[in-house]
């Protein structure tokens, strides 16, 4: 082979070469139950760095409980919270997309994200900035989308309507989720739980459906 016959080789983007952060989207309407699933992820000694994006520091909120945690077991790292467990934790009063370029510069601290949304927000457009976003698609990827249900008011959520709604918002949570996470089913009896699990599973049949008592 001659060296005219030697095809040129393409030079690849930095960003090709490193592995994306896997991005996993929380949830649920308020008392559901995301504020205890987050509160586990940041303290239990489970071995896995996450990093956790709160949608608020507000009264009652998982970034409340663990700014009450002992000193020695976080250091205050600018707007982050550097957790004993290995896990870092922000609020989210700041813009989604710049909380997040701020944690990736934070990049090798952590190897997941979980992004909690408020109770009544849609996941759809959140989701899409993974797509839309040029410098989050290079360095992100969205691994899904983990709702918290409520058991014993599930049902009265989904036949609400706000005036400006057009889909309600808890169906719309349900039907772009990914996982499903029945909580609180201790509360309600077997009829209302079989009721209530088909009535999701009308709404979105493909998510994978667990049942919990509280978030675990």
């Amino acid at each position: 082979m001659s060296s005219d016959d030697i095809p040129t080789l393409v030079a690849l983007n930095d960003n090709e070469n490193i592995s994306k952060v896997p991005v996993t989207i929380v949830t649920g309407f308020l008392g559901a139950g995301k504020t205890t699933l987050i509160n586990y992820v940041l303290t239990a000694s489970h071995g896995k760095r996450i990093a956790v994006i709160l949608n608020d520091f507000g009264e009652g909120s998982a970034a409340e409980s663990i700014t009450s945690l002992d000193e020695d077991s976080l250091e205050l790292c600018e707007q982050w919270l550097e957790l004993r467990n290995g896990c870092l934790c922000c609020s989210l009063k700041d813009p989604g997309v710049k909380a997040i370029e701020n944690l990736m510069k934070k990049r090798g601290k952590f190897d997941y994200i979980m992004l909690e949304t408020t109770g009544l927000a849609d996941p759809g457009p959140i989701a899409s900035l993974f797509w839309m976003d040029e410098s989050l698609c290079s360095q992100l990827a969205l691994d899904g989308i983990i709702t918290l249900v409520d058991a014993k008011y599930c049902l009265q959520n989904l036949t609400e309507l706000d005036s400006c709604e057009v889909v309600n918002a808890c169906e719309r949570q349900i039907a772009l989720a990914d996982v499903l996470i029945l909580n609180k089913i201790d509360l309600v009896d077997e009829e209302e739980s079989h009721l209530l699990i088909n009535h999701i599973k009308n709404i979105n049949a493909t998510a994978r459906l667990l049942q919990t008592s509280h978030a675990k």
